[in-house]
């Protein structure tokens, strides 16, 4: 409460019949007869810190940090007296006096004091009054008192400049670095109606500082206004006013360029005194893409002197306007003839030993493959080693049209694009590229999960499925011959009479030995059996020639001749292949009859695992259970590891692609 404390130095001077006029006119009643009744003994004193405590009865007990104000009152003096009582031991008044109202000031004295700024015998000024009289000015001076709006420090500091000061002045008075003056600055230059939103707390630091990015009062307010109350953020502020201006840390060009030298050219940089890393902003984007230019041009003369035909200069290059710019086509010079011979025999090599690998793969000789897989792979390497002795040598209807690019990456750092072609060149170009390589490499040999043998097994399996459920399905069966009688007879010359499973011809499908063992192969070995049983002995009798079957399919009722004619149509089905590949015709009846070959194969050791490599059998766990499953497997011996992955699957319900339908 600085104005009670004022009122208190000039005691004297005032006379109480006068009132006190406050802010806008208002009058009060004369209450300084009450204040001197309170102060009636009060007597101002001078005293050295070593007479002066603190009072208990001071009623601030938390303690601060008096730096600032050691600072103000060693470069401006004590603008205020303390407030104290005489101490008193046993009734006699001693040489002490206990500071009730000032102790902060007593604090920063005696720092000052202690730093040498200020002599042991500094006088401070008091008032002094009685010990019961201490506790009420102690509280009257705190209560009324309001701290200092922040916008009130940057206005103050602002009217000190243009009153002549210079910044460093007010820095060095007020021990204050020299950035800080210029950000207190920054903010004292907002426009005088959001300084006083920042007043009344409709505006917040933040937004001060989001706002003091630019000068313009205009621009400022209009940034302010155009944004919705709820989306005043202060990062909606700031990128409003910097829209139409370039960052300097974040912009390749502005980082290539440099503020110096922008500065140097006479251009402007607006800076963010209040980012950390001294942010700057550009307007002037067409004086920095000059100097950018200008700079990158002294390093395209270079290069023409070292013999490129043209360089483009893209400063700003991104990677559209880089795919634009094709690249020089090459070709592969020729092997030397010693050479040519070497990699003829190591591919002759490699092509016998593909052969052998085959053959040990159908075999279910792994240990043989995988040795031959390894030889394979060595004779691979020396060719490919013979093959890179050739030299690329750049297309010769390319060379006379080759240039470089010079851009900058994100970094601002130049970057040479070399043995490229105008976009307009491209176009004109010849498209197809002379002196193709000599001899494809080819340099790690496939293993195929699946043998020949193997492949038909699987095959025949799905075959019998395929009959077993056909068998089932004489409406399905029906359509089916008559799908086959369409292709073949009202299609004859388009080449897809030979694309059906069914052989009208009544020829029987070759399967794997032992196959008819499943149980698809049961379940139509039994049906055939039955089917033959329900036949009469005449038409038994009459099948050579005496028309006894037909007779007697023609007695019977319809559904019994669907039911044989599903079988012989199931009969006719072949979907055997002897080497793996895409079955198109097996998915589209697979998914017309509904087949699950889960009902009628499973995955086991011996139809499956025994008979692929150890790596098949990993993928096969880990796609099947999970990764985790298949990791023992791997060190397994492939015996073990077959029943082990057998285990695995037994419930998950896989099969290989050569059986599914989806």
């Amino acid at each position: 409460m600085h104005a009670l404390i004022d009122t208190l130095d000039t005691l004297d001077t005032l006379d109480t019949r006068d009132a006190i006029i406050i802010p806008g006119g208002a009058h009060l009643p004369p209450p300084i007869d009450a204040l001197a009744q309170l102060t009636a003994h009060a007597t101002i004193t001078n005293a050295t810190c070593t007479q002066l405590v603190r009072s208990r009865y001071n009623v601030r007990t938390k303690q601060t940090d008096v730096t600032e104000l050691a600072t103000l009152i060693r470069t401006h003096g004590l603008l205020q007296n303390l407030v104290g009582y005489r101490q008193m031991v046993d009734g006699i008044a001693t040489s002490i006096i206990e500071v009730v109202a000032g102790g902060r000031r007593l604090a920063a004295i005696g720092h000052l004091i202690e730093r040498g700024d200020l002599p042991h015998d500094f006088a401070i000024p008091l008032l002094i009054v009685t010990e019961d009289e201490a506790i009420e000015l102690s509280l009257a001076e705190n209560l009324g008192r309001a701290d200092m709006h922040p916008a009130d420090l940057y206005v103050a500091m602002q009217a000190m400049i243009d009153h002549g000061r210079a910044i460093e002045d007010v820095a060095l008075r007020f021990e204050l670095e020299v950035t800080t003056v210029k950000r207190y600055l920054k903010l004292a230059n907002v426009a005088p109606r959001l300084i006083g939103l920042y007043r009344d707390g409709v505006l917040n630091f933040e937004h001060m500082m989001a706002l003091a990015l630019v000068d313009d009062h205009a621009a400022q307010q209009q940034a302010w206004d155009s944004l919705p109350a709820h989306s005043r953020h202060p990062y909606d502020l700031r990128r409003l006013l910097t829209a139409q201006k370039i960052n300097t840390q974040t912009d390749r060009v502005a980082r290539f360029v440099g503020v110096r030298s922008f500065e140097a050219a006479g251009g402007t940089v607006e800076r963010d005194l209040f980012s950390r890393d001294n942010t700057g902003y550009i307007s002037d984007a067409v004086l920095l893409d000059k100097l950018a230019l200008d700079k990158l041009a002294k390093q395209a003369k270079q290069l023409r002197k070292d013999g490129v035909a043209w360089v483009e200069l893209v400063p700003r290059a991104d990677h559209a306007d880089l795919s634009a710019f094709g690249r020089v086509r090459s070709t592969t010079g020729e092997l030397s003839e010693a050479d040519r011979q070497a990699a003829d025999a190591l591919q002759a090599q490699i092509a016998a030993l593909d052969e052998r690998i085959d053959d040990a793969c159908d075999g279910d000789n792994e240990a043989l493959a995988e040795t031959l897989d390894a030889e394979r792979d060595a004779l691979c390497a020396k060719r490919d080693a013979v093959l890179a002795r050739r030299t690329s040598v750049p297309h010769p209807d390319d060379a006379a049209l080759a240039g470089a690019v010079l851009y900058l990456d994100h970094d601002g750092k130049p970057v040479v694009l070399r043995d490229v072609i105008r976009p307009a060149d491209v176009a004109r170009r010849a498209s197809a590229a002379k002196g193709a390589a000599a001899m494809p490499a080819e340099s790690k040999r496939v293993r195929r999960d699946h043998s020949d043998r193997l492949t038909l097994e699987l095959t025949s399996q799905r075959t019998l499925g395929l009959q077993a459920e056909m068998m089932d399905q004489p409406d399905t069966a029906l359509a089916y011959l008559t799908y086959t009688l369409m292709r073949s007879v009202l299609l004859p010359h388009h080449g897809v009479g030979t694309a059906s499973l069914s052989k009208i011809s009544l020829g029987m499908a070759t399967l794997a030995d032992n196959s008819t063992d499943s149980a698809a192969g049961v379940a139509l070995a039994q049906r055939r059996e039955q089917l033959l049983a329900r036949l009469s002995d005449a038409a038994q009798n009459g099948q050579n020639g005496q028309g006894g079957w037909l007779a007697w399919l023609q007695a019977q009722p319809q559904p019994v001749v669907l039911e044989l004619l599903a079988f012989c149509v199931a009969a006719s089905l072949d979907a055997t292949l002897e080497r793996e590949k895409d079955s198109p015709d097996f998915v589209a009846l697979g998914k017309a009859l509904k087949l699950d070959m889960t009902k009628w194969w499973r995955a086991t050791a011996a139809s499956y695992f025994d008979h692929v490599p150890r790596e098949c059998t990993v993928k096969v766990v880990t796609e099947a259970v999970s990764a985790t499953a298949a990791v023992p497997l791997e060190k397994l011996p492939k015996k073990a590891a077959a029943e082990a992955a057998e285990r695995a699957v037994a419930d998950a319900g896989w099969l290989p692609a050569m059986l599914r339908t989806a």
